[in-house]
């Protein structure tokens, strides 16, 4: 038990070895590539005036995100200090789940709903809109259930 614990660190370890200035660094520089990587496509494929400036600023943007995401990939969650042991089983997981199941359950309802009503009445809309509205009240279900089991069992 003893040894586990000096093995923890704030920022953790890398899951194939190494201390956490391995981990950071390799996350960063994955970062830097990827991000540099979209921002060189997001210029040369949107951007049409200064595309360099453009393709930069995108890259930048993206920077501590991709880094982020590259360090969730390579950490090991047992040498975090304060990581959830089995995070599978924690309350919070068994509220997620079933607030995803009834909100998705909802969903499907709403969308049947909608189908038939633009069917039945012959409505058009912009397919954009439509998608975006149908998340929003997805994300807006989710939440307020999560809120309301989390009220009702904590």
């Amino acid at each position: 038990m003893e040894a586990s614990r000096q093995y923890k660190s704030r920022w953790g370890r890398a899951r194939f070895g190494g201390g956490p200035a391995l981990l950071i660094g390799l996350s960063v520089g994955c970062g830097v590539l990827l991000s540099a990587g979209l921002g060189a496509l997001f210029g040369l494929l949107v951007a049409q005036e200064r595309p360099v400036l453009v393709g930069l600023l995108f890259g930048v943007m993206t920077l501590p995100a991709t880094c982020g995401v590259f360090w969730a990939f390579f950490v090991d969650r047992k040498t975090l200090q304060g990581a959830t042991e089995d995070p599978e089983a924690s309350i919070e997981s068994h509220w997620y789940d079933r607030a995803a199941s009834a909100a998705f359950t909802d969903l499907l309802l709403v969308c049947g709903i909608g189908a038939t009503i633009f069917s039945l009445t012959r409505l058009t809309a912009n397919v954009g809109l439509v998608l975006a509205g149908v998340i929003v009240v997805a994300m807006a279900d989710f939440a307020v259930r999560y809120w309301s089991i989390k009220k009702a069992e904590g």
